[in-house]
C-alpha cells in the first residue's frame, strides 16, 4: 500500500511557522520501552507517527526547558545513500537562563544520550527530537552578555539521526506540572 498523497495548498490557509515556549526531555537510559512507527501503516498519518507511549521507568517524568520559541528551530535533512537514507534532525533551542540548574544541564548533557519532545504551533501537535537507534548529541553554549544590550542564555543545539523527519508523536508527556498533553490517545 503507497501512502503517498496530495500535497495541496488552499488559498487563504495560514501555515503557522515555530514551536510553543515549552519543550520535554528525558535521559535515553530511563525509557523502558519506546512507541513504535506502525508495521503496516495504513495511511500517512500513521506512517509517520510513533504509536504507544514513552515507558519510562518507575518515578520518572520529562524534564520541561522554557525556551525562546522565536529562536529556537528544528530544521531536518535527508542524508546517506541510495537505499540507507535516514534524517539528520537539528533542533536549536534558545534560553535565557544560565542559572545553576541551566549550567548543571549543559554539564551533564555534553555526555548523556536524550530525546526531547516539542509542539508544533501549527497545529499543536507534538515532535519527537531522538531515536532508539541512534545516539542523540547535545551541544550546549551559554553566553553570559558583555554589556546591557548583549543576549544572555543558554544554547543547545541538538543533533539527532532518524528514519523520518522528528516523527509525530501522540503519546503521554507527563511533566512536575502533570499531564502535558491530556488528549493523548
Amino acid at each position: 500500500m503507497s501512502n503517498f498523497g496530495n500535497l495541496d495548498w488552499v488559498d487563504g490557509q495560514v501555515s503557522v511557522p515555530g514551536v510553543y515556549a515549552n519543550l520535554w526531555y528525558v535521559e535515553k537510559s530511563k525509557i523502558i520501552s519506546w512507541p513504535q512507527f506502525a508495521a503496516a501503516p495504513a495511511d500517512a498519518q500513521a506512517e509517520v507517527t510513533l504509536a504507544g507511549d514513552f515507558v519510562l521507568e518507575a518515578a520518572t517524568l520529562w524534564k520541561r526547558i522554557n525556551c525562546i520559541d522565536v529562536k529556537s528551530e528544528p530544521t531536518s535533512e535527508q542524508q546517506g545513500e541510495i537505499r540507507c537514507k535516514t534524517y539528520a534532525n537539528k533542533f536549536k533551542v534558545v534560553t535565557s537562563l544560565t542559572t545553576v540548574e541551566a549550567t548543571a544541564f549543559a554539564k551533564l548533557a555534553a555526555n548523556t544520550d536524550l530525546v526531547y519532545i516539542y509542539q508544533e504551533r501549527d497545529g499543536g501537535k507534538f515532535r519527537v527530537c531522538g531515536s532508539e537507534k541512534f545516539l542523540t548529541d547535545t551541544k550546549v553554549t551559554q553566553m553570559t552578555g558583555s554589556s546591557p544590550t548583549s543576549e544572555k542564555g543558554t544554547m543547545l543545539e541538538v543533533e539527532a539521526t532518524d528514519v523520518c523527519p522528528f516523527p509525530f508523536y501522540d503519546g503521554l508527556i507527563t511533566d512536575s506540572t502533570g499531564e502535558v498533553n491530556p488528549t493523548a490517545l
